[in-house]
């Protein structure tokens, strides 16, 4: 060989792809078939125990080249990215299976070792075997470039016999699990490779520790599915992520909000399995607040998760609480529940005087509804339109307690002058008087007033609101969804403990959250606002969303899945069906971490997206906590990934990252 070519393979055996190869990756064998699709490879025994074994689902890679005193060469500037999808057969597979079975028989009739009744020439053919490998795409370099870039399919066939097969090693292996590598300022360790539930061979080849690094911003303000079977890690697989963009947050010194919903108290509470908790990110309201039904008081980022009834702010979210739980409770009419569940409390236009007269009625038989079912207290002079003959025709004495009038109108400051004033009034409509107007009359007979005093009539109506009662405290100051977005817009780490609310009541109060933050980052985006990113996490899903909802503007889960993206909302959730999780809102997840799943029709629904078919009997096999089949925003592919335990270090390197001091575990 001459010097130059020398030169030549010395420089094809150093180039960025051929030093990938080339650093501790192991030759298992060589491509005999190949198309734009689908890979054979061509191995044998002894090659494939010398790797430490070939799981399915492995990474292969092919090159074409050839193996110097150098290192191996590569004839192009190109690496063909392979997974393993199971076993091929030979072409003369048929000839091996008879000579198998032949030393099997002649084994075993003759009490001799299998290598006895064979000979070397045989043994060496009954080695060999073929992978069926799906062709994930190309790592290549420009020619003005050593930056590693990644094709999701191959741009030519040429003749396979050129391609050698290599099983990466720990290194390459976390690089191609980690592709497109993160920067240092935007890394989470999220992981390690793992492609089987057996590790053994995985242990000794010395893989079994390939990092899996990802980028932090996939997982803000894009949407981000953790599937699993009860007990498989994913509020784990939450608290790493939650705590990784905290952390990342604070380094970067541009605080993101973060919003969790927390079913079972697992978020809002130090956990006794992992001797910490996601509150302890921070000392102060400033950082972290912990809303609860039951706040301890000695504990500063506690807040109540109660709401003044008969605040004049919060009225449109009681009145949806109240609608949905007597909707649920009460055994009346399907014409007027229709009626009832229409009736809106938002505040009309001033000077809408129409709107604002049957805004006024339908407010007052609330109040008054309130006051019936104990809920009783003042008001902040609530107005109600009566008009001056009516007014004539109050009674004078007694008059009715914490009532006031002027001109054409009362002015009530207390729950029990409401209920007292919408008593007389039903008086006066019974009574046929002829004082009463015809907007008064119609309201009360066949209009919208007239659904709130059907729905709520008997004792159905009192208790349902009566069930709602834990929630209100009068000391409670504005709208919990206005709470919460001042909170987003400061880049807070917000956890609502829903752990001890009425099922109903927790998801309605959850869809008035979403709603309000929907509505002001929408209102905020159509005056050219500049949108502040913040998360929305959400623990057992299904509870939530509803596959098959028609009307997005009515669901606020579809809203955040079709709307949140222009808005800069990340949306994560959890959630053991996939089936349960409407289309809409699957077809716009960008970040996908599925653990066991032991349904096929569960497999059946993740097999629509991306290529999670091929991994569909290993979720509904493999049960071990932790292990998921992972596809990131920019990920190119699914990537099996062991997911690293949440624990108290993460917190107090998150906090430092905050500029906080580190604390000793729970």
């Amino acid at each position: 060989m001459s010097i130059s070519d020398t030169i030549v393979k010395s420089s094809r055996a150093s180039t960025p792809l051929a030093a990938l190869v080339n650093s501790g990756c192991k030759a298992v064998g060589g491509i005999f078939r190949l198309d734009y699709a689908r890979a054979v490879v061509l191995t044998d025994d002894w090659r494939k125990s010398q790797a430490g074994g070939v799981p399915h689902g492995a990474f292969l890679l092919a090159a074409a080249g050839a193996q110097t005193t150098e290192g191996f060469a590569l004839d192009d500037e190109e690496l063909i990215l392979l997974r393993v999808d199971g076993t091929a057969p030979l072409p003369n597979e048929t000839d091996l299976v008879q000579t198998r079975l032949a030393v099997v028989r002649d084994a075993g009739d003759s009490g001799k070792g299998f290598d006895d009744v064979t000979d070397e020439l045989t043994r060496n053919e009954l080695q060999q075997s073929a992978f069926d490998c799906e062709v994930l795409g190309t790592f290549y370099t420009e020619p003005t470039s050593t930056r590693m870039e990644f094709g999701s399919d191959i741009d030519n066939v040429v003749s396979s016999a050129r391609y050698q097969v290599f099983l990466p090693s720990q290194e390459v292996l976390s690089r191609i699990a980690s592709y497109p590598e993160p920067s240092t300022d935007d890394i989470l360790t999220i992981g390690v490779v793992r492609f089987a539930s057996t590790r053994r061979r995985s242990r000794a080849a010395g893989v079994d520790s390939a990092e899996v690094h990802v980028h932090i911003d996939d997982f803000v303000a894009r949407k981000t599915a953790v599937f699993g079977m009860t007990r498989t890690g994913k509020s784990n697989t939450i608290k790493t992520l939650v705590t990784a963009v905290y952390q990342h947050s604070m380094s970067a010194e541009s605080k993101i909000g973060q919003l969790i919903f927390d079913p079972q108290g697992e978020y809002a509470n130090e956990n006794t399995q992992d001797q910490t908790g996601l509150r302890l990110l921070g000392d102060s309201p400033d950082e972290v607040r912990v809303y609860k039904e039951r706040p301890d008081p000695s504990k500063p980022i506690d807040r109540a998760l109660r709401i003044n009834f008969l605040d004049p702010a919060t009225l449109s979210t009681v009145w949806a609480m109240v609608q949905q739980e007597v909707a649920e409770s009460s055994s009346s009419g399907a014409q007027y529940m229709a009626g009832f569940r229409g009736v809106s409390m938002e505040e009309p236009d001033p000077s809408d005087f129409s709107a604002l007269n049957h805004f006024e009625r339908n407010r007052l038989a609330f109040y008054a509804l309130l006051e019936r079912a104990g809920i009783s207290g003042p008001l902040d002079s609530t107005r109600v339109t009566l008009g001056t003959t009516l007014i004539g025709d109050l009674p004078k004495g007694p008059a009715i307690a914490n009532l006031t009038t002027n001109g054409r109108y009362a002015y009530l400051s207390h729950t029990s002058a409401a209920k007292a004033l919408l008593e007389w009034l039903q008086q006066q409509n019974g009574s046929n008087s002829a004082n009463m107007s015809q907007s008064w009359t119609d309201d009360f007979n066949t209009g919208e007033l007239a659904d709130i005093l059907k729905a709520m009539e008997g004792r159905a109506g009192d208790a349902a609101i009566k069930r709602l009662k834990p929630f209100h405290d009068p000391t409670a100051i504005g709208d919990i969804g206005e709470l919460v977005w001042d909170d987003m817009i400061a880049g807070r780490l917000v956890i609502i403990d829903l752990s001890q609310g009425n099922g109903t009541v927790v998801k309605t109060l959850s869809e008035r959250v979403v709603t309000t933050l929907l509505n002001h980052a929408r209102d905020d985006f159509a005056d050219g606002k500049t949108p502040i990113p913040f998360q929305i996490v959400v623990e057992e899903a299904h509870n939530l969303f509803e596959r098959g909802a028609k009307e997005v503007a009515g669901n606020p889960w579809v809203r955040l899945s079709k709307e949140a993206a222009k808005y800069k909302i990340g949306l994560m959730y959890a959630t053991q069906e996939v089936s349960s999780v409407d289309q809409r809102i699957l077809s716009n997840t960008s970040n996908w971490l599925v653990a066991h799943l032991n349904s096929d029709n569960e497999t059946r629904e993740l097999s629509h997206y991306y290529d999670f078919k091929t991994w569909a009997e290993s979720i509904r096999r493999v049960e071990d906590q932790g292990f998921v089949r992972m596809k990131t925003y920019s990920g190119k592919y699914i990537v099996p990934v062991q997911i690293a335990k949440f624990d108290h270090a993460m917190i107090n390197v998150a906090r430092v990252a905050a500029g906080l001091q580190p604390i000793e575990a729970g």
